[in-house]
């Protein structure tokens, strides 16, 4: 039996679509190539924007139109958000919350016409899929109730999961080959928060997986400004594996536009957070989200989050224009709803500058020393082309003409050339001793 899955949001979902490709691997399921039929299509939906759910909707259809024989499974934030417009789709044939990913083959097996009664033959030896960068997802939910954001609703409280059976998630997953191990979770830095703990829980779960042999590098997806305390900044700056890219959500630069997003920080402690990461771990790459056009933005408030990010010098943006979404506090402020064409101009020169500033970032990478961790390689045209990521989160592309498989391994890289999505290289030699 074949399975496919389609993904969409955030890195917690990226994570969970591994974990239940997993899942179905210890019963003999299979990714299904490229140019193959599958049995089964799951669609990991995302409903945080509009334009989030309709993507959504849109790749449940097409999964419905190009897979007529297969059994379509819809689950995540826009299968709990809203799941009579799923039901109303014809062809999809089960619909499941987030909650479900956690037991999926149980939820799958326990639904009115189970979908495991389609023949599944158990593999003697399953293995996991082999990923060199792996997700792992340490907690999920989430109790910040900002206004514009349905993620408490669709993901519930705060949880996370047991330590001792992270640390063997991940063994696992280096077994299967990984040696980047990326930390998930809607709310990272509180991981533990729930019972009790504190940042410590964070730092002493990076210490235990980095105890991992074959863990060459660790990575936090996302994490907020007030979780970068000393001790987690100082533990980062100690710790070479610890990747030197951190994404910290912004949202806005502005005050007044912070408070009525209820986001749980100033743009002075954001400020003061970041600039303590920058100032005491080498060679940084900051990375944020930020929502332009939110009720009652005005004029001045926009100018100071482009001040803000021209002072922080952000290695990416991620600019999204504000949408109402139902069920959300924000999506009452009608009165103070901003114009399109506002939106849209100032969504433009935010990413006009943010493109900009990340031109620059890119281009001090040319002549420089980098380490790719070798994630993909394909034949083009009878040339092996190698593509990675370096410490600080730029995608790279080289060739490989020293022969031999560099999959799996760190490869020693000088830039050679920017391109919209990274970085040309030339191979220095044929790795760095992994």
């Amino acid at each position: 039996m074949k399975v496919s899955f389609t993904t969409l949001g955030c890195r917690l979902n990226q994570a969970e679509s591994d974990s239940m490709a997993e899942d179905l691997t210890t019963q003999g399921i299979e990714a299904a190539g490229r140019d193959e039929s599958p049995d089964m299509v799951v669609i990991n939906t995302c409903t945080v924007t509009r334009e989030a759910t309709k993507a959504s909707r849109q790749a449940i259809r097409r999964a419905v139109k190009h897979n007529p024989d297969a059994k379509v499974v819809v689950i995540g934030c826009y299968a709990v958000s809203n799941p009579d417009e799923i039901e109303a789709i014809e062809g999809v044939d089960a619909i499941l919350s987030n909650d479900d990913k956690e037991n999926f083959l149980e939820a799958l097996g326990h639904r009115p016409q189970p979908l495991l009664q389609l023949g599944i033959r158990g593999s003697s030896e399953p293995s996991l899929p082999y990923r060199v960068r792996a997700n792992l997802k340490a907690q999920t939910g989430c109790d910040e109730w900002c206004s514009f954001c349905i993620i408490p609703t669709t993901r519930g409280p705060l949880r996370s999961l047991d330590e001792d059976a992270l640390v063997e998630e991940a063994r696992a997953k280096v077994r299967a080959g990984a040696r980047e191990i990326v930390l998930t979770g809607v709310h990272l830095g509180k991981y533990r928060y729930d019972q009790g703990g504190d940042e410590g829980d964070l730092i002493r779960l990076m210490e235990r997986l980095l105890e991992i042999d074959g863990v060459w590098r660790l990575r936090l997806s996302s994490i907020l400004c007030e979780h970068l305390t000393e001790e987690v900044v100082d533990f980062i700056a100690a710790e070479p594996r610890v990747c030197r890219f951190l994404h910290v959500p912004l949202q806005a630069g502005d005050d007044a536009v912070l408070r009525a997003m209820n986001r749980p920080y100033d743009s002075a402690g954001y400020l003061e957070s970041v600039g303590r990461a920058s100032s005491r771990i080498e060679g940084l790459a900051l990375a944020t989200d930020i929502i332009v056009g939110f009720p009652g933005e005005t004029e001045e408030a926009f100018e100071a989050t482009m001040d803000l990010v021209r002072e922080l010098r952000f290695s990416k943006l991620h600019v999204f224009r504000y949408s109402a979404r139902p069920d959300t506090a924000a999506a009452h402020m009608t009165d103070l709803e901003l114009p399109g064409d506002v939106k849209r101009a100032r969504s433009k020169r935010l990413i006009e500058l943010g493109n900009a500033i990340r031109s620059d970032f890119l281009r001090a990478h040319i002549g420089a020393s980098l380490e790719v961790l070798v994630e993909e390689e394909r034949d083009v045209e009878g040339t092996m082309v190698c593509s990675g990521q370096t410490d600080d989160f730029v995608r790279v592309w080289f060739e490989n003409h020293e022969g031999g498989s560099l999959l799996g391994r760190m490869a020693l890289v000088e830039g050679v050339r920017t391109r919209a999505d990274g970085l040309e290289a030339r191979l220095r030699n044929e790795g760095t001793g992994h």
